[in-house]
């Protein structure tokens, strides 16, 4: 398995000739097995993805965060969890249940009382 994302990432660095990800290809040669370890603990078995998907996208879309010259672990733990949010593991839509119905709501006892105009103005406050 490790040959295989050590040609992957060989593949994607043939592909972009920019230097900069040359840098970023060394990088994540260098901390694979960290990037091994994320993908099996936070995603492998929990999401439809496969390690080929993951690898493919953070590598392609891996941008530093620190302001220090070098890349560092900070820059890595943070594009991992870019790349699991960018794959749609954390971008859950939360459902709202009401309590009660529109009707009987404070919006609708505000529009009601003071026109739905005014009622805009004050929601804009």
């Amino acid at each position: 398995m490790l040959l295989y994302i050590h040609q992957m990432l060989y593949i994607c660095s043939i592909i972009i000739k920019d230097t900069a990800m040359k840098t970023t290809k060394e990088f994540l040669t260098d901390n694979r097995e960290q990037v091994i370890n994320f993908y099996n603990e936070n995603v492998k078995g929990l999401y439809n993805t496969t390690l080929n998907a993951f690898m493919v996208d953070l590598m392609n879309n891996f941008r530093k965060i620190t302001i220090v010259e070098n890349l560092t672990k900070t820059d890595l733990s943070g594009n991992l969890i870019e790349a699991k949010s960018r794959l749609g593991l954390m971008n859950v839509e939360t459902g709202v249940t009401y309590s009660k119905p529109y009707s009987q709501s404070n919006h609708a006892k505000r529009v009601n009382y003071y026109g739905k105009e005014k009622t805009t103005q004050l929601n804009n406050l």
